[in-house]
């Protein structure tokens, strides 16, 4: 449906900014932008040339027909940015298509140099919005009298030029002088399919927290290592860090099925690289398998933490795997299987409404 596109008024022109490629073959945008005045703000970005459509020129590139978003490799300092699409409606009226997102830092230890991080974005088309730019090419009317234009969602069609910005306003605080500065390196941009349900199921590991903090990642020993009480961490949000689901709080399996710490790394970079495909997934982690028959009656349980998880057998697991693959609930979405107690045993599990209930990945 038409939405109203937002207006953005005064831009200052002083930021300083460099476009480069580093040791590592990847695109760097780098600089500082002053901090905005007199109602302008202070932004800097970086756009393409233009994509022109093989079938017509005229036009930008079609990405509307099967996909449905923006797979993006970031190395980035914890600021926030925009992704911007410009198409036809730019150079008509004005209109850029844009989507904020956020990016995360490292701690200087551990041999660290730098606090610049690498992580995996996925933007959605869906989650561009319209934001007029400049007056329309063919009118004299006010902007004000723009406000209220409605304009067409973004869906991926007519893309002329993609951008990367940087604002001040959308970063206040980081820097206290008169500039804000930025690093963002782009490894890749790739897009991601728009089928409605999950391609891909992934049996993960139930020891893998639901919220990965700085230094949990122990590469060089391949193993995710929990946070120590001194070293906890909190998220963006003030949430607390997650640690690493012990061991003691999973019910043991035997001996010879136990799953060692550098499964679970290799779990977990299985995950990475599954999330950074752009192919549509469902990640199931499994604290254990237990085949023993038991008396009681239960349910399946699907969570969004690995607080409280149980092990489960193959055959519940299966049967959550044939529901995600075919649900379009459980599109993009990290959760754990457990089981639950319940006074009657259940004949046929609702896992849609269960799926529609779990957080999708950011």
């Amino acid at each position: 449906d038409p939405t109203t596109a937002q207006t953005r008024r005064g831009v200052l022109t002083k930021s300083q900014c460099v476009w480069m490629k580093n040791q590592f073959d990847h695109a760097v945008f780098v600089g500082k932008v002053p901090k905005g005045i007199q109602g302008m703000a202070g932004e800097a970005s970086v756009v393409s040339s233009r994509l022109r459509s093989r079938d017509d020129p005229d036009r930008g590139i079609e990405l509307g027909a099967g996909f449905g978003g923006f797979v993006c490799r970031l190395c980035a300092d914890g600021g926030t940015y925009e992704a911007f699409v410009r198409t036809g409606s730019y150079e008509t009226d004005g209109i850029e298509y844009v989507c904020e997102f956020s990016t995360t830092t490292k701690p200087l230890k551990g041999g660290n140099i730098s606090r610049n991080k690498f992580v995996t974005k996925r933007l959605a088309f869906a989650n561009f919005v319209p934001i007029r730019r400049r007056k329309r090419a063919s009118s004299e009317q006010d902007d004000m009298g723009d406000d209220e234009d409605m304009v067409p969602p973004f869906r991926g069609n007519d893309v002329r030029q993609i951008g990367f910005r940087y604002r001040y306003d959308s970063n206040k605080g980081r820097d206290n002088g008169e500039y804000s500065k930025f690093y963002l390196a782009l490894s890749y941009i790739k897009v991601y399919r728009s089928q409605p349900e999950p391609e891909f199921v992934y049996l993960s590991d139930a020891k893998i927290p639901p919220i990965i903090e700085n230094g949990m990642v122990q590469h060089d020993i391949r193993q995710l290592v929990p946070l120590s009480s001194s070293s906890k961490s909190s998220t963006k949000d003030g949430a607390a860090a997650v640690q690493l689901l012990d061991e003691a709080k999973i019910k043991s399996v035997t001996e010879t099925k136990d799953r060692s710490s550098e499964e679970t790394y290799f779990k977990y970079r299985g995950e990475e690289i599954l999330k950074s495909s752009g192919l549509n997934y469902a990640i199931i982690r499994v604290s254990g398998y237990n085949e023993s028959p038991s008396a009681e009656a239960s349910t399946l349980e699907l969570k969004s933490t690995n607080e409280d998880v149980s092990e489960v057998s193959r055959a519940d697991v299966a049967q959550v795997c044939a529901s995600a693959i075919l649900d379009p609930n459980a599109l993009n979405k990290s959760f754990y299987i457990s089981k639950a107690r319940t006074k009657a045993a259940v004949m046929d599990e609702n896992f849609s409404a269960q799926f529609s209930g779990l957080p999708t990945d950011r």
